[in-house]
């Protein structure tokens, strides 16, 4: 079924008296009236055919129809949207989008934006909004890395709901808009919070609206979770547990038997921190798989004093270690969280 519909004739004419202009984005030449409920835009029928296929047909077919309602002497084109959602497409058709903040606070036009360039298929604003969005919830490693670091205050306090949309309304607008490549970055994001939480689902601020997954994606957010805690779980045995220093680790080169196990002690130091963290007992991001496995070899840069520092070589090994780990798990998330077929990924 087409997203737009003619005005129809035996309605139209008795509530025209109640439909308003929109002065703010309407234009003297302008030579078609888009009527999105009890709103109308004078806008320019050229712009609208250039940017939109669907829109162009719609045109088409209004000028084949015998009646045309008219509003300031200009034909009538009604489609079936609200008039805030139409007024936010409209000015990025005009203006583009080159000052368009991606933040909580401007979900709600990213999220019309988006759901109307997919429907009239305006495809040069959907990957706009896409390529935006893409910065916060990224298909590559290093880019995650990137946006985790950007969502530290000035006191080193990681605050990431600040400064985003809720994962929530990112997966139910991937949903909608046919942007799977957005999914697996917003599952891995909320798999991090309580599941408690994620069930009861995010009370908007504004609006006070309660979000919620569909309960297909809420059994994938559970799986998924599932897998990561494996993989983390799987690494702090294969990777750190009972961890032997390397071959040619500088503190095995001394004759000082206390001294050549100072590195698997480090090591077994690490495995024991790391452990309590995933158990929720000393680490606010403990259900944060990512950042575990990536604290495990960061962990002497603390300077707090508490860790012994192992040698260069045995660190290098480890630290090998570490990046293959955590490239395997970001490669893995599309298959975790639901088989979600992307493209690229990583």
């Amino acid at each position: 079924m087409s997203p737009l519909v003619p005005s129809n004739p035996n309605v139209f004419p008795a509530e025209a008296a109640s439909v308003t202009k929109h002065t703010n984005i309407s234009f003297k030449d302008g030579n078609i009236a888009l009527l999105a409920g009890k709103r109308y835009f004078l806008v320019h029928q050229g712009l609208l055919c250039r940017h939109s296929p669907v829109l162009k047909s719609a045109l088409e077919t209004l000028e084949n129809t015998s009646t045309i309602f008219s509003l300031e002497g200009r034909p009538v084109l009604e489609v079936q949207d609200s008039p805030e959602d139409m007024s936010y497409f409209l000015i990025a058709l005009y203006d583009g989008i080159p000052n368009l903040s991606f933040t909580a606070e401007t979900y709600g036009i990213i999220s019309a934006l988006l759901r109307l360039a997919t429907k009239y298929q305006v495809q040069r604003l959907r990957n706009d909004l896409l390529q935006g969005l893409a910065i916060t919830w990224p298909s590559s490693l290093t880019s995650w890395d990137a946006r985790e670091a950007a969502m530290l205050d000035s006191d080193g306090i990681y605050e990431p709901r600040k400064c985003t949309p809720h994962p929530i309304f990112i997966i139910n607008l991937a949903r909608s808009v046919d942007a799977p490549e957005l999914l697996p970055s917003a599952f891995y994001d909320l798999s991090r919070s309580p599941i408690s939480h994620t069930a009861a689902g995010y009370i908007a601020p504004g609006t006070l609206d309660c979000h919620r997954l569909s309960d297909e994606d809420l059994i994938n957010l559970l799986k998924g979770r599932e897998d990561a805690s494996r993989f983390l779980s799987t690494f702090l045995v294969n990777h750190l547990e009972g961890r032997k220093p390397s071959s040619n680790c500088i503190y095995m080169q001394v004759g000082n038997q206390s001294r050549r196990r100072f590195c698997q002690l480090a090591f077994e130091n690490v495995f024991c921190d790391l452990l309590r963290a995933t158990n929720s007992l000393v680490c606010d991001r403990s259900c944060d798989p990512l950042f575990a496995i990536m604290d495990g070899e960061m962990i002497y840069e603390r300077g707090d004093g508490r860790f012994l520092r192992p040698c260069e070589f045995c660190r290098a090994e480890f630290r090998a270690e570490v990046e293959a780990a955590r490239d395997e798990f970001w490669h893995s998330l599309p298959e975790w969280f639901g088989n979600i077929q992307v493209s690229v990924w990583g």
